[in-house]
């Protein structure tokens, strides 16, 4: 297994409670404070009926080997297929791994397995949000892997020029790519509106 982990597809419905009760702690572990700083707030209730909702789809993350199955997993990815518009959208609500798997690559892989499940099911767009005031993250996505500030988030479309967090998204569609404006910083809406002409 790479990175020594098993990946696990699931939807909500179908995973233990042990998991998400796992993927709740996780989230509030690594995520409350950046909520709480971004001005978002952080209500548990609220967090665990969006893990436990029936658009829900996960990445669970365990360890290879891993024989006791209530033993922590490693990590996780919550994940839901909508519509942005008339785009087909797999959108990464998120991607959350415990900190002695960070920083080995592993978000990179996931990301990777993310984008071959959302070509597999003929997705245009991966998406996701990302707060400004987590610049590992912002790093990870506009750096490593690509992503561009989609037109959609608030600091391209100038709603909330003050807002605590970007819309990213990645373009999937080889033929949206094709129509391009080839050398653009930033092709999201020049996609978006191949997709919607």
């Amino acid at each position: 297994a790479k990175f020594g982990v098993d990946v696990v597809h699931a939807a909500s419905a179908s995973l233990s409670e042990a998991d998400h009760d796992f993927c709740f702690a996780l989230l509030k572990r690594n995520m409350e404070s950046l909520r709480l700083d971004a001005g978002w707030g952080f209500n548990d209730s609220g967090e665990r009926a969006t893990l436990r909702d029936e658009e829900s789809h996960f990445l669970i993350l365990r360890p290879s080997g891993q024989e006791d199955a209530a033993a922590s997993p490693a990590g996780f990815c919550m994940y839901r297929w909508i519509l942005e518009g008339e785009c087909t959208v797999l959108y990464v609500y998120e991607l959350q791994l415990t900190a002695e798997y960070r920083g080995k690559g592993l978000g990179k892989f996931v990301m990777q397995l993310l984008e071959l499940l959302a070509n597999k099911h003929k997705m245009q767009f991966i998406m996701l949000t990302v707060f400004k005031n987590n610049d590992g993250a912002m790093r990870f996505y506009l750096d490593r892997l690509k992503y561009s500030v989609d037109e959609t988030s608030p600091s391209r479309c100038a709603v909330d020029d003050e807002s605590s967090y970007e819309i990213l998204s990645k373009c999937l569609d080889k033929e949206l790519l094709k129509g391009a404006v080839q050398g653009a910083d930033d092709l999201g809406p020049r996609l978006r509106n191949v997709a919607l002409n």
